[in-house]
């Protein structure tokens, strides 16, 4: 198990690195250290309390490293057993900034807030792009890093902790005629993130 957990750290590492190299950002608030998120969450069994997951109410997805990342708001997704693991899905457009995060991290971290964080999840992270705002600063939120790499926030109530075991496109096409009519004039496309459930988290 420490083995694994040292090749997901090396892994997202370098993949930060590669992603350094693309585009300079605005500055990013350095995420706390690990053991702040141990003070703050508590693991809570997979098999309990991966289903129910996906609601009415938007989550945030974050990929990157410590030094590079960037999260933005997500609406749609599902939960499910995927070769013979607990699996999480999340569709992620081409043309949204945290794409590139999501394509190059081995790692992608889910979390949920309560009610009185949405207008920040809708106006902040879904409503501004990361490529000329810092979203932490904006929102307030307290960056925090995770213990298999990534980067999470301390306002969450729930974290869900995924490494990617499938990439699919998902062309405009593809949809159904009246989602297409609102979702598929423009020709992007979805992509489809599948990532094994690594740990699941509350807030203490």
């Amino acid at each position: 198990m420490r083995f694994w957990k040292s090749l997901l750290l090396v892994l997202t590492v370098l993949s930060g690195t590669v992603l350094v190299g693309e585009e300079p950002l605005p500055a990013r608030k350095k995420p706390l250290p690990v053991s702040e998120f141990y003070k703050h969450f508590e693991q809570v069994e997979i098999a309990k309390d991966v289903g129910p997951l996906f609601g009415p109410r938007v989550y945030l997805g974050t990929a990157g490293t410590a030094t590079h990342y960037n999260s933005l708001t997500l609406g749609w997704g599902a939960t499910g057993v995927l070769w013979s693991k607990p699996a999480a899905i999340v569709y992620i457009r081409e043309n949204r900034f945290s794409f590139r995060y999501f394509e190059k991290s081995p790692i992608f971290v889910l979390s949920w807030y309560p009610a009185k964080y949405q207008k920040a999840l809708y106006k902040v992270f879904g409503g501004r792009s990361g490529r000329d705002t810092d979203k932490e600063k904006l929102s307030g939120f307290t960056p925090v890093e995770t213990p298999v790499g990534g980067v999470t926030y301390l306002e969450a109530e729930k974290v869900v902790i995924c490494r990617k075991m499938l990439r699919q496109r998902v062309p405009a096409e593809f949809l159904p005629k009246e989602l297409h009519e609102r979702l598929g004039k423009d020709g992007l496309v979805h992509i489809q993130y599948t990532g094994e459930v690594l740990s699941v988290w509350r807030r203490k």
